[in-house]
């Protein structure tokens, strides 16, 4: 992958040797999240089939400059795909394009299309039956995840400015202008053309898309198998080996081989311009390259370390509700450095190896430290490293491994020293959201094709989540158990407590990030005793819980508490954005409420 900067955001190319190119338009939110490694393996597809491929992010989304949130964003999503054609075709010399689009990518590709002669084909990836189901989609998905977290009074103010989803603003103008979009009848609106439907949902028919002006043999309409497994989380997600297929096999009759213009390359570096920070798209190592973002700050902060943020389970580097890209300019704000990497088999970067535990592979660190090296080249001899949940695994275990490793903070880690018992747990866990993923994809059958709703399944679901209460229960004994017939713990030594304390004792400062009721808890009650008492008793080790929050710190104001630690840990100067949410103590933990992520 090579990145590339053009029109206020970041993309990634792959390059081939054909005459015509692909660009994908991908998704929005929480659903991008889910499907970034998707179309990545759609993207390395297509360039197998000589087809130079270009992804980016919206305005305002992902990398891009800008917040999701601000006014007229459907305008500008729309002309960012025609700069991204136009980016395509100056980089790689091709002459054409086939335009993709995945769920809001597939609302917005034919708006793009209209008046441009160099589309010459059309992929649309589980678009919305149109643009008011969409809104409606984001709503229910706004009730139904963010619902409970609402109750906040920082959330609460946000309804006011627009819809949140899954911890993404959408601005009420946005969301009026989405109801207006009709992809059927912006694709009547085009010049005939190849054209690919992977429809999630109800058949179609070629009619009811182009009114006839197409015919059968130049579009292809398939469904798109196991849609809601893709979509149900980007840590237990199934990537769709059946589209991969389909859209592979379909591309490789629209390439077209021959010698392209000669392009010639700008000189200099691709850099995203900020008014506090600048950004550098990067590519790291050779054999199994990391993909990340190099955030620099105008003005620098002359004491203050950089920081890398490592992924939360397989969330992609932009971060859960876009979370990390805003932690990273807003510490440039400060005056601080920050690299976002995706890890080997993670969001944009290349497969990890087939060996290898995924998330919690102990030869991860080696990544990590890998990323240490470049950030070293780049002039940054120390670095903090940040993680959430499996991130803040890796931060632990490199740190243990690399001295250059200054500070550590870990948010919501659920695991220290991995056993059996966590691997089974993990599938537990997927098994278990694959099962709600199913049974809402049963529940969204037209009701004149599937069996009258019984009483048996009415309770399925939850039946299935007191059964997981109490396979959860079960789990947590066995860890338990394990950790303390563990042979250091049989000797009278504790291996994790062992492990932070030798850390604290080489001056690496640890800050342990807790949500309030979290699953995280339990697991450092297992290490640390009851509250965590001997972690808090460790010379430099900071503890902070965080009220209102989920595992993931889906709320604003528990990832901008987060920063302000960060910032204020290094006496530095907080930006004009970030507000001075107060990070309450660390409290006595009498209940634990199940709202975590199992292991992500």
């Amino acid at each position: 992958m090579k990145p590339v900067v053009f029109a206020d955001t970041i993309g990634w190319l792959n390059e081939a040797k054909g005459r015509r190119g692909v660009v994908i338009a991908g998704a929005h939110g929480h659903e991008d999240l889910c499907s970034r490694r998707f179309l990545k393996l759609l993207s390395d597809k297509a360039a197998a089939a000589g087809l130079p491929t270009l992804l980016f992010d919206y305005p305002g989304c992902g990398n891009a400059a800008g917040d999701h949130a601000a006014p007229g964003q459907v305008m500008a999503w729309t002309a960012s795909i025609g700069a991204a054609i136009d980016r395509l075709k100056r980089d790689c010399g091709v002459e054409d394009v086939v335009l993709a689009g995945f769920r809001l990518g597939a609302l917005l590709a034919p708006l793009a299309a209209v008046g441009r002669d160099d589309v010459a084909g059309l992929a649309l990836l589980a678009p919305p039956g149109s643009g008011k189901t969409y809104v409606r989609e984001i709503t229910a998905i706004s009730r139904v995840i963010d619902g409970a977290l609402a109750k906040s009074a920082a959330s609460e103010a946000t309804l006011a400015e627009g819809r949140e989803a899954v911890g993404f603003l959408l601005s009420h103008e946005t969301l009026a202008d989405l109801s207006t979009l009709d992809w059927r009848r912006a694709v009547a609106a085009l010049p005939p053309m190849p054209m690919l439907l992977i429809a999630n949902g109800q058949p179609l028919a070629v009619s009811e898309i182009r009114d006839g002006r197409t015919s059968v043999e130049s579009t292809t309409i398939v469904q798109f198998k196991d849609y809601h497994l893709l979509m149900c989380d980007p840590t237990v997600n199934r990537i769709p080996a059946d589209v991969v297929g389909c859209w592979t096999d379909w591309l490789s009759d629209r390439a077209v081989a021959g010698a392209v213009q000669r392009v010639e390359s700008l000189p200099g570096r691709e850099v995203l311009e900020g008014a506090h920070y600048t950004e550098e798209p990067v590519v790291i190592g050779q054999a199994s390259s990391i993909c990340g973002v190099l955030t620099r700050p105008r003005v620098s902060h002359a004491a203050a370390d950089p920081v890398i943020f490592l992924n939360s389970g397989g969330v992609p580097h932009v971060g859960w509700a876009r979370g990390t890209v805003e932690a990273a300019r807003e510490l440039a704000a400060a005056g601080v450095a920050s690299l976002r990497i995706d890890l080997p088999g993670i969001g944009l970067s290349d497969d990890a190896a087939s060996d290898r535990l995924f998330l919690y592979d102990s030869s991860t660190h080696l990544d990590v430290s890998a990323a240490i090296d470049w950030m070293q080249r780049a002039g940054f001899a120390k670095v903090e490293l940040v993680g959430t949940c499996s991130g803040a695994f890796q931060a632990l275990h490199t740190a243990r491994a690399d001295r250059r490793v200054r500070a550590l903070t870990m948010i919501n880690p659920l695991c220290f020293a991995w056993n059996s018992s966590y691997a089974l747990e993990l599938t537990v866990w997927k098994a278990y959201e694959a099962s709600k993923a199913n049974l809402g994809n049963q529940q969204q059958v037209d009701p004149a094709e599937k069996p009258a709703i019984t009483t048996r399944s009415v309770w399925k679901l939850p039946m299935a989540g007191k059964a997981a209460r109490l396979v959860r229960r079960c789990l947590e004994a066995v860890k338990s158990t394990l950790s303390a017939t563990h042979p250091s713990a049989l000797l009278g030594r504790n291996r994790v407590e062992r492990w932070m304390r030798e850390l604290c004792s080489r001056d690496v400062r640890v800050l342990m990030v807790t949500s309030d009721g979290d699953l995280s808890l339990q697991e450092i009650a297992r290490h640390f005793g009851h509250d965590g008492k001997r972690l808090t008793s460790i010379p430099g080790v900071t503890r902070l819980t965080l009220p209102n929050a989920d595992h993931s710190l889906t709320p604003r104001s528990a990832r901008r508490t987060v920063v302000a630690s960060l910032i204020d840990r290094r006496g530095g100067k907080r930006g004009g954005s970030i507000g001075p949410d107060a990070a309450r103590a660390v409290a006595p933990h009498t209940e634990l409420k199940r709202k975590s992520m199992a292991l992500s």
